[in-house]
């Protein structure tokens, strides 16, 4: 689609023309009857031919969000576009007016209507309950998408308030033991980060703000029970910067030489923590971080940079290579990070052989120690492997690894394993792994549920659809 060299385009990344709605989805297995709620899943997906599409990157476009509906053993599905100020200036137009934020086209945006929006977020990297709404959100903005739960219908926005007009996180996380959404908010024009925590309903109820030395990209964060806690590596970013995204340059660079930084931020008194290291890497995702014995445990995706010197283009090679090139950056891995408060060390080790993202708990555990971690991987590819092939969950405590691969004599492309947890589970990995799986042979998707204590067997059910749903970034299930 548009172009035959761009993997972004293509295969499970190829963006979707059509908005469906499917009220009874054909489903293999049976659905586990007290599965009755909403799974959301979000990506990009360009909705107009890019201005470049040969660096058109997988962090561009727009936001489509779909949602498989569950309700008393049946299943349906819709998917839709988030009508974001740009696209909306864009479907006037009726062309790609905008650069992508990410990708560059070495091309100055031509002139945008009185009003527009600079550049257009994407609004397509994770979707969240708060305040009894649904929420989609980007993470250059300082607001979410209010959508409809059943139609995802874009209603508006949701802002706290007006409290923030600066870029939040579109990874907040529940610590399900004190009932607190906790979030980010980021300038990186000031060089300010805001940490902040909210009731059920979005009210803040506290909020710390830390003085930043460079320009971080900041895509996630973990928090253990008296810190908040972030991991920068060598990757910068300024989307507001006009030398930058309106004349055609990506927003993400490279530092060339810098270190991994470790920041904690305590919860309650809003002290700044920073602890540096000898490290040279990137931290894609969090699976969770816990206090242990002094030290603050990080378990992660981690991204090693083989080229610390590298002055090439980041956007190139990260997350995934866009070129035919060697890369500076090895892929994804699974590692355990290790930080000493009293020493003030960091130390990292590799998990397991697999390459790894997107790594969830039983996110009841979140900021306490966790046996289990469920990913996305690549583990035992073959020739014709361009990607993820296989699900993977680590149990810390023994050690083992086990995989899911769905589909034998060819690679099926999985997406985020989000883990739901069985109703009055008695143990950790009592529940579900729902995944959205790409199969190339029918170029189609389907959403597959996979039970967690035998991640490795057949799955629960099977709900299929007849079309593909373009790998993307992050969801939730929301329980009726």
């Amino acid at each position: 689609m548009w172009s035959n060299r761009n993997p972004f385009l293509q295969g499970p990344f190829e963006p979707l023309r059509n908005a469906y709605v499917i009220a009874d989805l054909h489903v293999e297995g049976q659905i586990p009857d007290e599965l009755n709620g909403s799974l959301y899943r979000t990506g990009s997906n360009q909705h107009f031919r890019p201005n470049d599409v040969d660096h058109f990157h997988w962090f561009d476009g727009d936001g489509m969000v779909h949602a498989f509906h569950l309700q008393n053993g049946r299943a349906s599905y819709c998917n839709r576009l988030v009508e974001t100020d740009g696209l909306k200036v864009e479907r006037a137009a009726g062309r790609a007016l905008y650069n992508g934020i990410s990708g560059h086209s070495d091309q100055p945006q031509g002139p945008l209507p009185e009003g527009a929006p600079t550049i257009k977020s994407v609004a397509g990297i994770n979707v969240i309950s708060l305040a009894g709404k649904v929420l989609t959100m980007h993470e250059v903005d300082p607001y979410y998408w209010d959508l409809d739960p059943l139609t995802l219908e874009t209603r508006g926005k949701f802002d706290f308030g007006g409290d923030f007009e600066t870029m939040l996180t579109a990874h907040p996380h529940m610590d399900h033991h004190t009932g607190e959404m906790l979030f980010y908010a980021h300038d990186n024009e000031a060089q300010t980060l805001d940490c902040f925590a909210t009731d059920p309903q979005g009210k803040v109820l506290s909020r710390h703000r830390v003085a930043l030395p460079f320009k971080p990209w900041i895509h996630d964060f973990a928090f253990t029970e008296h810190y908040y806690v972030f991991v920068f590596g060598p990757v910068r970013i300024q989307p507001y910067a006009p030398h930058l995204v309106p004349m055609g340059k990506s927003a993400l660079s490279f530092e060339p030489g810098a270190h991994t930084h470790v920041l904690l931020v305590h919860r309650h008194t809003g002290e700044a923590l920073w602890l540096d290291s000898d490290l040279y890497l990137t931290l894609g995702h969090f699976l969770n971080a816990h206090e242990v014995d002094g030290t603050v445990v990080i378990d992660a995706s981690i991204t090693r940079t083989l080229e610390p010197g590298f002055t090439g283009r980041v956007e190139d090679f990260y997350p995934f290579p866009l070129v035919d090139a060697p890369s500076p950056f090895s892929a994804p891995e699974l590692h355990r990070m290790v930080v000493n408060l009293s020493s003030g060390t960091v130390q990292t080790t590799r998990i397991g052989d697999f390459n790894a993202e997107f790594g969830r708990p039983n996110e009841r555990f979140m900021g306490r120690p966790c046996r289990y971690g469920y990913m996305t991987g690549i583990h035992q590819p073959g020739p014709q492997t361009r990607g993820f092939n296989c699900i993977v969950k680590h149990d810390y405590q023994t050690g083992v690894s086990s995989f899911q691969h769905l589909s034998t004599g060819y690679d099926s492309t999985p997406g985020e394993a989000i883990f739901v947890p069985k109703q009055g589970a008695a143990t950790e990995d009592e529940g579900w792994l729902m995944v959205v799986w790409w199969d190339p042979v029918r170029n189609a998707s389907e959403l597959v549920i996979h039970d967690a204590r035998d991640i490795s067997g057949e799955p629960v059910a099977r709900i299929q659809l007849d079309h593909h749903i373009p790998l993307g970034f992050h969801g939730n299930w929301i329980a009726a």
